[in-house]
């Protein structure tokens, strides 16, 4: 049985979008809760638009993927060519030649960004960057992301805020990189000379409450950009902020959407994988009296916090007719929010095999038994 989550994505139309700021400073942003087509709050949010270091994402997510799959050992020493030395940017301190841990360097590729070290995991696990390019086009395709990038670091690759969003949910996927998007400071060692202090530039990971990363950016040209997540309780939300004029702008922008989502949201939970929603229901003419009714995903949906609870109702016979199958849907449950608004619609299951008690079947599988001896 299939059991994972679902944000249903007709519940999100019908929440209101909490009021814009007035004074709007970035290009672009957008926020959603992690896993759903929510828009709780947007601004030019389908424009491509220039994201500074934002175009590394998905090179590390395709790096992190590497790690995560066992691709790239974390204990493999790899060396430092001299173009992965020169790489421009937020930097490592790599020299070349030098032999670096493939862990130390995803580290460096996660927490800032390193261009040297990115093209260092690159060289190393991929050969080449065109077998690397293929693979980044991979992650962008699954992640749902219609660009197209010249070139590893995505130097020129225009991204909208929607397209970071997907990417940003690719990464709360990825164990990797999420074991080093959270860190606020740490160190890269070389051999022989001083270590390279790592800090992350998005100080939110460190002054708001829950936000675990993801990546930020700067340039003159691009502004200030930032992909954010934060989590509390059960609650995750994705925030995406394009061309901010000033560091200080992105991050109050940031945490400005994030308060006001968790302050005005929450989850609810109607429907778990494989939990009865209905127990007892009568059986007839079966080799059981009754069986319980579940569904087959988690079903979650994001409610106002003003607004009551969920209201639900169900399609089922009063009574069951055997044979029954796990496989096969026997009724409905059907969500409601305290309004009367239809949120959406699980179908329900057996949670166990009935046979048939009827006159035949018992003889057929009385010659069964008989004939299995």
């Amino acid at each position: 049985m299939r059991k994972y989550w679902m944000i249903v994505l007709c519940a999100a139309l019908l929440l209101p979008r909490f009021a814009a700021a007035e004074s709007k400073t970035a290009k672009a942003e957008l926020l959603m809760p992690a896993g759903s087509a929510a828009v709780l709050s947007e601004q030019n949010a389908s424009d491509p638009l220039p994201v500074a270091g934002l175009t590394k994402l998905p090179a590390i997510l395709t790096l992190c993927r590497a790690f995560d799959t066992g691709l790239i050992a974390p204990d493999t020493e790899m060396e430092v060519s001299k173009k992965a030395s020169k790489v421009s940017g937020p930097t490592a301190f790599l020299e070349a030649g030098e032999r670096v841990r493939a862990e130390e360097l995803i580290k460096a590729a996660v927490m800032i960004s390193a261009g040297d070290a990115i093209t260092a995991l690159m060289e190393n696990a991929f050969g080449s960057e065109e077998v690397f390019l293929n693979n980044i086009g991979v992650i962008l395709k699954e992640a749902g992301v219609d660009v197209a990038m010249e070139n590893s670091l995505g130097t020129g690759t225009l991204f909208s805020c929607e397209d970071l969003i997907k990417l940003g949910n690719a990464a709360l996927s990825s164990k990797t990189y999420l074991d080093y998007s959270g860190r606020y400071m740490d160190e890269l060692p070389h051999a022989g000379r001083s270590d390279t202090e790592l800090v992350n530039a998005n100080r939110m990971v460190r002054s708001y409450s829950g936000c675990f990363g993801l990546l930020t950016g700067s340039s003159k040209t691009d502004g200030y950009c930032g992909l954010f997540a934060a989590k509390r309780n059960d609650m995750t939300y994705l925030c995406a902020v394009i061309g901010s004029p000033t560091s200080e702008a992105r991050f109050s922008e940031a945490t400005k959407l994030f308060d006001n989502a968790f302050a005005n949201y929450r989850l609810e939970t109607p429907a778990t994988a494989n939990e009865p929603l209905l127990t007892d229901v009568p059986v007839l003419y079966g080799d059981q009296k009754s069986v319980n009714l579940v569904p087959l995903e988690t079903t979650v949906y994001l409610m106002n916090k003003a607004d009551g609870g969920i209201v639900t109702q169900f399609e089922v016979p009063e009574t069951l007719l055997a044979p029954l199958d796990p496989a096969v849907s026997v009724g409905t449950a059907t969500f409601y929010d305290a309004g009367g608004e239809l949120l959406g619609t699980v179908p329900l299951y057996p949670d166990a095999t009935v046979d048939s008690n009827g006159f035949t079947d018992i003889v057929r599988r009385l010659c069964r038994a008989y004939l299995a001896g």
